[in-house]
């Protein structure tokens, strides 16, 4: 797997360094440490005169200083978890160069973090996190800091739970192909979770017809949960399903993940046309947004 990372020096690109250092991703993945420096403030204006010019072109300097510093560290933090990769630095808005980056490098995945855990700041729709998420060419994981500080010896996990949303989308299938790939160890726990939107109607007989349908479609949802957990045993023996029914199906996942402890949410994002990618309120954003874990969102 080919993983493009981008780092800010901030508590939640800190948190997504952490992640990607402890998580257990498939034997000889690579990653590419990408910091982009918003140089758009840097651009000059002739009437400020050559001092100010100057001004500016030494804060540029000192930014690019500090920002060569923090990919030397983060690359040293990656290889003694193992991992082998290269860093890079680009200049302009953060959102349009990591997703530039991501298409130029053919990279699978992106990961950075989450700006901002609590208040307005997690739900801004401008933020880097949603453009990248919205416009990425591949998967994006975004990673939530700890509620509270971690000891050093808590970096790596020694157990992951992870909830798999699952459906009957190609896009799914590929959220559960992947989960399945993952090198977990025995103590890791996936639960495979399948949320069927409720229905009501009013006129008795559609509410018949509509029961009958729905106890074939409980059926159908059942055995394809039990192929995923098949499936998924090939990565860890605890491996649970769940099958519930809810008028909001995103609602659904957030307070399960919130209520079980959960570390990550891995799902499905079934495009990225221009509706899909621009629906905010859909399943996969709203997720996306308000979880207070860590979410994978794996394109086709």
């Amino acid at each position: 797997m080919r993983v493009l990372l981008a780092t800010d020096g901030s508590d939640s690109a800190a948190a997504a360094l952490e992640f990607l250092a402890g998580f257990p991703f498939p034997a000889g993945s690579e990653a590419i440490v990408l910091s982009v420096i918003d140089d758009r403030s840097f651009l000059g204006d002739d009437e400020f005169g050559d001092a100010f010019g100057i001004a500016l072109q030494e804060t540029r300097e000192v930014q690019q200083g500090e920002t060569e510093r923090l990919l030397a560290a983060a690359g040293q933090r990656l290889r003694e978890a193992g991992w082998a990769g290269s860093t890079q630095i680009r200049n302009g808005d953060p959102a349009e160069e990591i997703i530039r980056a991501a298409e130029e490098q053919g990279v699978d995945l992106v990961v950075l973090g989450s700006h901002g855990t609590t208040g307005i700041g997690r739900f801004l729709l401008g933020s880097v996190s949603d453009r990248v998420l919205s416009h990425a060419p591949c998967s994006v994981l975004i990673v939530r800091a700890p509620a509270a500080p971690q000891p050093a010896a808590a970096a790596v996990r020694e157990r992951w739970r992870i909830l798999l949303a699952h459906d009957s989308s190609e896009a799914s299938a590929k959220a559960l192909s992947l989960c399945a790939s993952l090198p977990l160890d025995d103590s890791a726990q996936v639960t495979a979770v399948r949320v069927m939107p409720l229905v009501t109607a009013y006129r008795q007989d559609i509410q018949q017809q509509l029961n009958t349908i729905w106890q074939q479609k409980k059926q159908a949802a059942r055995a394809s949960l039990e192929e995923a957990v098949q499936a998924l045993r090939w990565s860890t023996p605890h491996v649970a399903a769940e099958l519930r029914e809810a008028k909001d199906v995103s609602s659904e996942i957030l307070d399960m993940a919130e209520q079980s402890g959960i570390d990550l949410i891995m799902l499905g994002c079934k495009g990225r046309g221009a509706i899909q990618r621009f629906l905010m309120g859909s399943k996969t954003n709203r997720i996306a947004r308000y979880a207070q874990c860590s979410v994978w969102v794996v394109r086709t």
